[in-house]
């Protein structure tokens, strides 16, 4: 295409009109494509003959085809027309009902919108044959539906079913497209105003192919079962509504009375945010319904405010993209927007303090811009140094922003999902309209499949160039250093790293001569879950490096903890592995030993796949690593756990080569006082 005019085209010798002969018309023409010189150099008049030439032939290859663009509209509008008409008279004429049938109507227009955009997805057309046929005979038209534009015109068909679908919900919610000429008329001075007569009802009709399909009906039941009083109640009246059946510590359970009864409120429709914010309350106070009964549990809102900085950050996204209005007013198009801005975040979305005041956009366009510079210098660098194969491929590759993973796709994906699944089971919508729109498990496995190798590795021999690092050799290195001891620990116990920075003196422990890390629930400490707290012996390498006499120190001093140069983190989860992992990575990175692969948590990776290479028992294993036993000996008939002697067993069946770490803290064992042994039987014993 040249100078923005379709079909024309700029050769050595002037300028040529060309273009493919559509399929409808390839019977009657022996080329697939038609080109013409347009004998000129001058690109007004070359662009002017092109247009010509277009509708020229756009006439003729109309002129071949089997049903006429005229034909296709004709029957198109016809069945739309009458469609929403008919909707029309028969909401008209249909009584008072409950909100409870309304939302039920609703739901099965929309399981039937389903059934049609599933449809369409799988090139099913067949629903859209009997519309076609029932409206040609109305008005006369006979058809071939063995040419190329009668599947056009199926395929129009298709679309205009799902589109009148979608008007037909609109209407009967009350929103219109247009406005009604009597307002107009009312407000005009002129009296005598007459109503008009009444519009003759249209002529019957056989309605689509009927949708009941397993699928469908499933899924008009659920609608029918969950439906309930979409407008929430005033504060007074809901306090009113809730009665409190069972109160014990962290646990409350209240009955919803609004379950109970049909209410027959009804207000604007909610938009997404506030769906959010009501969602996000229940989760923030612990909150689970079942049918009329309210749970709140302050273990699971507890769990849930760890972890609510992922949720707040897809609100801030929400905000952004759809910002503040009603759910009804959020088309599809808005919808795949959303996806389409998820794949383009940076995946350092929101780390940075330089960029928390931007949008989303301004980010995703700041990293494009990065993006193009890093690769038109990377090109340069690859003209320049002549790099061919793997080496300018790595440098590309390096040049491009990462973004977020599918997994992290899937998680905004999933809080955006459940807060209108919730609105739905509250009654607040009559459907999840997102729910089209989530990718399965199977294509984000897909997508994971296509990303460069990112999976954590176990740390083999690549741990002796860590350990012969300046940290483990250099005479500087001070007792309570966190970095020496954290990824030690970690490797020959396989505790996880906020388990080993929480640890306090108090938590060493020795038994019958073993000692032990104690790992409990206490102030200022947490465990990921029930299976957490357990004791797990001290390996003797780490004894070997002095660590009992770091213990002794923080005693003495009385610290609190002994990893206390470690702070909590600011983020809502505050905890000390946030902050510990940026200064191990920058360690690393800095000392030139780093691998994305192999971080602190690949420490107990490696742990646990030497157990299973040792052949430690897997309840055994289990219970080291924290993990939850499902053998019912383990858990009902050994509920204190295994011996010590047994655990620390396994423990030490897993040595490291530690010859590399030059600085140690155990204290030299104290030369024995007066005579000693020195031979005996005349053999010499060893020094």
């Amino acid at each position: 295409m040249a100078h923005g005019q379709t079909y024309l085209e700029r050769r050595k010798h002037g300028f040529y009109w060309r273009r493919r002969v559509p399929a409808r018309a390839k019977i009657s023409c022996q080329t697939g494509f038609l080109c013409f010189p347009l004998k000129t150099h001058v690109p007004r008049e070359a662009a002017e003959l092109a247009r010509r030439l277009t509708a020229i032939s756009e006439l003729c290859f109309t002129a071949e085809s089997a049903v006429s663009p005229e034909v296709m509209q004709e029957i198109l509008v016809g069945y739309a027309r009458l469609e929403i008409e008919t909707a029309d008279r028969l909401r008209a004429l249909t009584g008072p009902r409950t909100r409870a049938a309304a939302e039920a109507a609703l739901a099965l227009e929309a399981a039937a919108r389903a059934s049609l955009r599933d449809a369409f997805f799988l090139c099913d057309r067949s629903l859209a044959l009997e519309p076609i046929r029932d409206t040609a005979r109305r008005l006369g038209i006979t058809l071939d539906e063995s040419e190329d534009d009668f599947a056009r015109l199926t395929d129009d068909m298709m679309r205009l079913l799902i589109e009148i679908s979608e008007e037909k919900e609109r209407r009967a919610r009350g929103q219109f497209r247009q406005e009604q000429p009597y307002l107009e008329l009312a407000l005009r001075p002129a009296p005598g105003l007459r109503a008009p007569a009444p519009a003759a009802p249209p002529a019957p009709m056989s309605p689509p192919p009927a949708l009941n399909t397993a699928e469908t009906m499933a899924e008009a039941k659920d609608a029918l079962d969950l439906a309930s009083p979409s407008a929430p109640p005033p504060p007074k009246a809901e306090a009113e509504s809730q009665i409190l059946l069972h109160s014990s510590l962290g646990t409350k359970v209240t009955l919803d009375t609004r379950k109970m009864r049909q209410a027959t409120a009804s207000g604007p429709a909610p938009t997404l945010t506030e769906i959010f914010d009501l969602w996000f309350g229940d989760l923030e106070r612990g909150t689970i319904t079942s049918g009329a009964y309210v749970f709140e549990d302050e273990a699971a809102a507890d769990k849930f405010r760890k972890n609510a900085d992922t949720v707040i950050g897809t609100r801030k996204l929400i905000v952004e993209v759809f910002g503040e209005r009603p759910i009804t007013e959020i088309e599809p198009a808005d919808w795949k927007g959303f996806n389409d801005m998820l794949r383009q975040l940076p995946n350092n979305h929101g780390k940075s303090r330089n960029e928390r005041h931007l949008s989303c956009f301004e980010v995703i366009a700041a990293a494009d811009r990065k993006q193009d510079t890093d690769l038109l210098r990377a090109r340069r660098a690859i003209k320049v140094k002549r790099l061919t194969g793997d080496q300018a491929e790595d440098l590309l590759r390096r040049a491009k922003v990462a973004r977020i993973s599918p997994r992290t796709f899937q998680r905004h994906q999933k809080h955006l999902s459940a807060p209108l699944d919730y609105a739905v089971e509250k009654g607040l919508i009559s459907h999840n309209p997102f729910k089209p729109f989530v990718l399965g498990e199977k294509m984000i496995g897909e997508m994971n499949s296509r990303r460069p190798e990112a999976s954590r590795q176990i740390w083999g021999d690549e741990i002796k160039a860590l350990f012969a690092t300046d940290k483990w050799t250099s005479p500087k290195t001070a007792i309570d250093d966190p970095l020496y001891w954290v990824p030690l620990i970690a490797r020959l116990s396989g505790m996880r790293s906020e388990e080993i920075l929480q640890l306090k003196p108090e938590n060493i422990r020795s038994d019958n001569g073993i000692w032990y890390f104690d790992i409990e629930r206490g102030t200022g400490q947490s465990v990921k879950s029930e299976n957490g707290q357990r004791t797990v012996p001290l390996h003797s390498q780490l004894i070997e490096l002095g660590f009992l006499e770091l213990v002794a120190r923080q005693r003495r001093l009385k610290r609190l903890r002994i990893f206390d140069k470690i702070a909590r983190s600011k983020s809502k989860k505050q905890t000390f592995t946030a902050n510990f992992t940026k200064s191990f990575t920058y360690y690393r990175q800095s000392r030139k030993v780093y691998d994305a692969r192999r971080d602190l948590h690949a420490m107990r990776t490696t742990f646990n796949t030497n157990c299973v290479a040792n052949g430690v028992p897997d309840t055994a294993r289990r219970y080291l690593m924290g993990h939850k036993d499902n053998d019912v000996g383990i858990v009902n008939y050994l509920p204190e756990g295994f011996a010590l002697a047994r655990l620390k067993s396994y423990i030490e069946m897993d040595q490291l080569d530690l010859s590399m770490i030059t600085k140690r803290f155990a204290a030299e064992p104290a030369a024995p006082k007066g005579p000693r042994l020195v031979a005996t039987n005349g053999i010499a014993l060893s020094a």
